[in-house]
């Protein structure tokens, strides 16, 4: 074998190994997008469901608070039922180890339960408060994602520290 021959199939050789790598590369790159891109969705839906959950429950204490004495009993206990579905539905979408944002807005689920027929004006107000905060920071997180891919969770943990300041600061 020549001097050219041995140099040509180096060249060969390392050619197929670049492209090789290339492909592993492009393969795992693919795959943690569509990763990223899966997860950005699902907490997209998450926002919304959670919104359009919280927007229900409250439109349905608000109508319920101010059409009580109006109403035959059994439009008063669909309602309460309805209420009570959107009750356990929030529920499931919230973390029950969060004890910032997810407790709060249980507990005052709750709050607006136990006292439907009473003026509960001031805890629905709190309620939407609190859930835009929670939903600006999930949607923060989304975003973030979206752009740099995987957030650790030092990144998130900041986000969130900076959205209860944000939200603590907002209630003075």
């Amino acid at each position: 074998m020549t001097t050219t021959e041995i140099v040509m199939l180096i060249g060969i050789g390392l050619t197929f190994l670049i492209g090789i790598s290339n492909l592993i590369i492009t393969f795992r790159n693919v795959r943690k997008t569509a990763f990223i891109n899966s997860v950005t969705a699902s907490r997209i839906k998450y926002i919304q469901q959670l919104r359009e959950s919280i927007s229900r429950f409250c439109g349905l204490a608000h109508s319920y608070e101010n059409k009580i004495y109006k109403l035959e009993y059994n439009e008063v206990w669909e309602l309460h039922k309805e209420a009570n579905n959107l009750r356990y539905l929030i529920r499931l979408y919230l973390n029950p180890e969060d004890d910032y944002w997810d407790s709060k807005i249980i507990s005052l689920i709750d709050q607006i339960l136990l006292k439907a027929d009473q003026q509960s004006t001031e805890q629905i107000n709190e309620l939407i408060t609190i859930t835009q905060y929670l939903l600006k920071l999930e949607w923060e997180g989304a975003k973030k994602e979206s752009e740099i891919g995987v957030i650790s969770d030092i990144e998130k943990k900041e986000l969130y520290n900076k959205y209860v300041s944000i939200h603590k600061k907002s209630m003075i």
